[in-house]
């Protein structure tokens, strides 16, 4: 009954919008695996914690994520977070897509031996990769208890000078032995539990006897085999919660310490191997995640990418459009320069920078771009963007803003081939100085190789990066009583001045708004405000 179910909940879930409930603090743990791999350098790049709030990545990822299983869920995370760089990286995770997307009857069979070892948010598998610092003295201490209880049951009953005191002491001594350690290690339960039961699907997975699945897992096949002792053992039993006589049976016995021990130690010896399955199953369960993330969108594109160091940064994507909007205006992006874009607040120039970064980022991580087509080189991905003051560091604005660009320009300047987006530079200082050493900030990265797409309101700026910078820029129309976006991307530095008109349509005195056409149509003349 369990399994026509979940075939027939899991059948209905491929291609249909994800849903899954988050609790506050969930996030923390999902991306456990990425930061882990962060810590210990196991990648060439991860986009920043900058870049992914910027681009408001959390959101991407509820959005694909299906929450079949916690590896699934930790790996789909850190494929986002770790745009491909290099090929190899991009033909596996491309392959392994394309291998969920083949066959859907044996997509299914596998999605229910994912699905069926649960999504545990709380169980840290990342402390599951390093050995223990227990060693084996809780576990001989348990051990001992144990025998000493099976000992005073023994003597009694054999009348070799033993007797109830002395099981009624071994019982209660038990007993307080348990409380402190199921206290003391009942947040890692879950976690020995999930890879216990990894342990169990790698298995029914290779039971599968698929000739293409085998050669996807031949490296946890073989850490598999090392794992043995676990398929014997099983998981630590969680009869504790029933409240019944294997309640009783379990405080008094230890069993379920000295498992959680053995297991402990067996995994710790073994971090590497727990590892590998884990890494191998989410692989396998984030591919199917993407294969169901593209079966519900209307369209997508399959990624033409050049990873060769000598190609100059380049992207010419047809349609793109931001992977989180209903009904999207699509826009072209084709450039192998810089670009600058101007327009007036809310016309499009934030949203765009963000559809083109995030369809750099999907195109590299899930091999999906948001797009008719896509190719462009393989970028490093940075943002500027969502800045706000660090008031616990005590630094204003303009600091954290600073800090944001320089973390760009010191990339740039390790001759990383970097796609930046950039909304208002330097916002946070007075309009001379901001223009000055805007400009200055754009030449430099311009000047580095990077591909800036930068949004500004300062036409200034135009005229000072000119022939440095592309043109684009976004418009409107204001009626009398409406204000109309198209959000088309259009050649050319914007020449509309709507932001004063804005001001009538609000509902501000129409002296005061004459009084703003006037000042701004003599700076314009003479250069000066007065």
């Amino acid at each position: 009954m369990f399994g026509r179910k979940t075939k027939k909940r899991l059948a209905a879930a491929f291609g249909a919008v994800p849903d899954p409930h988050y609790f506050s603090g969930d996030m923390e743990h999902i991306r456990t695996y990425s930061d882990f791999r962060a810590e210990n350098g196991r990648d060439a790049f991860l986009l920043d914690d900058v870049t992914w709030n910027d681009l408001e990545l959390d959101r991407v990822f509820k959005r694909i994520n299906p929450k079949r299983c916690t590896s699934g869920e930790q790996y789909l995370y850190y494929m986002l977070r770790s745009p491909a760089v290099d090929r190899e990286t991009y033909e596996s995770r491309r392959e392994m897509i394309r291998f969920a997307e083949a066959d859907p009857v044996r997509r299914l069979k596998i999605e229910v031996l994912l699905a069926r070892t649960g999504c545990s948010r709380r169980a840290d598998l990342c402390r599951a990769f390093y050995p223990s610092r227990h060693g084996v003295g809780r576990l001989l201490l348990y051990s001992a208890l144990l025998l000493f209880l099976l000992v005073s049951i023994a003597g009694t009953a054999l009348q070799l000078g033993f007797g109830l005191p002395y099981i009624a002491a071994a019982i209660l001594l038990n007993c307080f032995v348990h409380e402190l350690g199921r206290r003391s290690s009942q947040t890692d339960y879950d976690t020995v539990n999930y890879i216990v039961s990894m342990v169990f699907a790698m298995q029914k997975l290779r039971r599968l006897r698929d000739p293409e699945l085998d050669r996807q897992m031949t490296g946890a096949y073989r850490s598999l085999d090392r794992l043995r002792a676990v398929l014997r053992t099983g998981g630590i039993s969680t009869v504790m919660d029933s409240g019944g006589a294997g309640d009783v049976i379990t405080t008094v016995t230890l069993l379920d310490l000295i498992a959680y021990e053995f297991l402990k130690n067996k995994l710790g010896r073994c971090h590497e191997d727990v590892f590998t399955i884990h890494e191998h199953l989410g692989r396998l369960d984030a591919a199917i995640s993407v294969a169901s993330y593209r079966a519900s969108l209307e369209r997508f594109a399959e990624p033409v990418l050049e990873f060769a160091e000598d190609v100059p940064a380049f992207v010419r994507a047809e349609g793109m459009v931001h992977p989180l909007l209903e009904n999207a205006v699509p826009n072209d992006l084709d450039t192998e320069r810089p670009v600058l874009l101007t327009g007036s607040n809310a016309s499009g120039k934030s949203t765009f920078l963000k559809t083109a970064a995030l369809s750099v980022i999907l195109a590299q991580s899930i091999c999906t771009a948001p797009a008719s087509s896509y190719r462009a080189a393989a970028f490093r991905v940075y943002s500027s963007m969502a800045l706000r003051d660090d008031l616990t560091a005590g630094e204003s604005y303009y600091i954290v803003e600073t800090r944001s660009m320089k973390r760009i320009l010191d990339a740039a300047g390790r001759g990383e081939r970097l796609l930046c987006v950039v909304d208002e530079v330097l916002r946070g200082t007075n309009t001379v100085e901001r223009i000055a050493a805007s400009s200055e900030v754009l030449r430099a990265l311009a000047a580095a190789g990077a591909l800036c797409l930068a949004a500004t309101h300062d036409v200034e700026l135009c005229d000072l990066l000119s022939g440095v910078y592309r043109m684009f820029h976004f418009t409107e129309q204001i009626g009398a009583e409406t204000m109309l976006f198209d959000y088309k991307l259009r050649s050319g530095p914007a020449t509309s001045r709507n932001a004063i008109n804005l001001l009538r349509l609000m509902g501000f005195d129409e002296t005061l708004v004459e009084n703003a056409h006037a000042r701004a149509n003599r700076y314009l003349d003479t250069g000066a405000w007065r």
